[in-house]
């Protein structure tokens, strides 16, 4: 699916990625306290977290059992951490903090879609 017709979803569901993981959030800043290249960094890992979710959703619905499911879970967990301390720049409180962030700030969360519009664009 063209990651123009998710934007929409994509900025609503930041704090569904957050989820998944289960360190304690930093406190939120404004979306004037994060640089370019921490926008940057942060939509890179955020693009690939969308990327396992998607993976692995399927995965836990088919399961057939708890134990199947906890498995699944813990290996999608593990997966995001390492793709969001993978990513050059960010680390997985900062992720964290800027999610939460952009989840209360409409500018934040325009200065994301907005670099995500920018990734699309330059892919095409």
């Amino acid at each position: 699916m063209p990651l123009r017709k998710t934007l929409t979803a994509t900025t609503m569901a930041f704090g569904l990625a957050v989820t998944a993981l289960s360190a304690q959030s930093a406190a939120a800043q404004s979306a004037a306290d994060y640089s370019g290249e921490q926008i940057e960094a942060f939509t890179v890992a955020y693009l690939e977290v969308m990327n396992l979710r998607e993976q692995y959703v399927p995965q836990l619905q088919q399961a057939e059992s708890e134990d199947e499911q906890s498995a699944i879970i813990e290996e999608a967990n593990a997966e995001i951490v390492d793709a969001i301390e993978g990513t050059d720049g960010l680390t997985l409180e900062d992720y964290e903090a800027i999610a939460e962030a952009a989840a209360e700030d409409q500018d934040l969360q325009a200065r994301i879609v907005t670099r995500m519009e920018e990734m699309d664009q330059g892919a095409q």
